[in-house]
């Protein structure tokens, strides 16, 4: 310790050490110290048995079958050759699959927590090419200390961070205008988990407006051939048909309005839209799936019109980022049938926001606030923010109006300096 005091005077010492590194050391380190943390135990306990079960069984039979009647998998395939490549390393370095265990149950939270590292990484290269070094450092430590992002794979011990950061890779590679690996990370990342399905459209119109027919049949051939060769394990065990309805029924495969998604709906209905199903119709005309449907389209379709220009540009970093993460919040807000987690995209492809201006910057760690707040509401972390859900009856509503509020300010921020200005006519 004498040593490391006494080499730390020394500025050299510092400057010999890559600020990257750090980052990245940090992000590592914390997330591994707070992984001790036994999570959402069903949610832990499902992905212990999805990867002893890919081990031990296969791939493509985990699909059809699991050991010690664990659930069968409802996450696309992709999700569970990365499962089995690291209960292949759990089973070497441990022999044994205990589930018990705390050893098993900190691992299987690492490809989420070394998601969390790459996506630092990947938000310091992106960063830095539009705003410099310093920036793109920055930008990696909003994310590497970001307390949602903490929350969601080092404690609770999701996974969301993991389909996010190809959306980022995919994201990366158009402003590099690598288009071949655009069509991989993009395909992996629907194979990942299908709420990668929210940032098709928007890759869909940069192709149709920024390259020829040519290019964009070489883009799907690429996808398609990305598609195939994940799924060739699983085509060879006979279980196509089970990875297909993976898609299919994770849509509506929960009925009710929102499931701890403190959206829009949760801000109009409260706790009660835990209980309504989605199939009901509150004016007698369309069911609130549809409500949502119907509110998520026309928001999809307000964002891109008024980032229509600017993205075009792929060196436009700034609004191409600015774009992604509000529609990415927009499928978190207004559609139904919401996990309280789904707003996780938002929370990597939101950081380059806070290098916009102070005001958008307050906006984003606004929401970041809330959607922590809402993660906890779900698996509280200790016996304060227990109390305080017990003691204030409207803190859940006043974190989903939270969301919204600061959605529609950022909106309007949006608006005012993205959308076409429309040319007067001379007189």
């Amino acid at each position: 310790m004498i040593v490391i005091i006494r080499l730390l005077r020394f500025p050299g010492f510092l400057r010999r050490i890559d600020a990257l590194f750090l980052v990245l050391f940090a992000a590592l380190a914390i997330r591994v110290g707070l992984s001790w943390h036994p999570g959402y135990g069903f949610d832990i306990g499902v992905y212990q048995g999805w990867a002893r079960s890919a081990v031990q069984l296969g791939l493509a039979q985990s699909y059809v079958e699991q050991i010690g009647g664990n659930m069968l998998p409802d996450y696309p395939p992709f999700s569970i050759i990365l499962l089995k490549g690291f209960g292949h390393v759990y089973e070497m370095l441990f022999g044994v699959f205990d589930l018990d265990s705390m050893s098993y149950r900190m691992f299987i939270k690492l490809p989420a927590i070394f998601a969390d590292v790459l996506i630092c990484g990947m938000l310091f290269i992106l960063i830095k090419k539009w705003k410099g070094r310093h920036a793109g450092l920055l930008g990696a430590w909003a994310y590497a200390l970001n307390p949602a992002a903490l929350y969601d794979s080092a404690l609770w011990g999701q996974t969301d961070s993991i389909y996010t950061m190809f959306l980022l890779a995919a994201l990366c590679a158009w402003v590099y205008q690598k288009r071949d690996l655009t069509a991989v990370f993009l395909a992996i990342s629907i194979l990942t988990k299908f709420q990668s399905v929210v940032l098709f459209p928007l890759f869909a119109y940069l192709l149709f407006c920024t390259v020829d027919r040519r290019a964009f049949l070489r883009f799907c051939i690429v996808g398609m051939i990305t598609v195939l060769v994940v799924l060739i394990p699983f085509a060879m065990g006979n279980v196509l048909e089970e990875v297909v309805d993976v898609y299919i029924g994770s849509v509506g495969a929960y009925s009710n309005v929102t499931i701890g998604a403190y959206n829009f709906w949760w801000s109009i209905l409260a706790d009660k839209g835990w209980r309504i199903q989605s199939s009901t119709s509150p004016f007698g005309l369309l069911t609130y799936t549809k409500w949502g449907i119907l509110l998520f389209g026309l928001m999809y379709v307000f964002i891109l019109r008024i980032f229509r220009q600017a993205i075009r540009n792929p060196r436009n970093i700034e609004a191409l980022m600015f774009c992604s993460a509000l529609l990415t919040a927009s499928f978190f807000l207004f559609l139904t049938q919401m996990h309280e987690r789904y707003l996780f995209p938002f929370v990597a492809l939101g950081v380059p926001m806070i290098f916009i201006s102070r005001k958008v910057a307050a906006m984003y760690w606004a929401m970041i606030i809330a959607f922590t707040i809402n993660l906890m509401g779900v698996m509280p972390l200790t016996s304060i923010d227990k109390a305080a859900f017990r003691e204030f009856d409207s803190l859940d509503v006043f974190v989903a109006t939270t969301q919204i509020w600061m959605f529609t300010l950022l909106m309007i921020f949006a608006y005012e300096k993205y959308a076409p200005k429309r040319q007067k006519f001379p007189v």
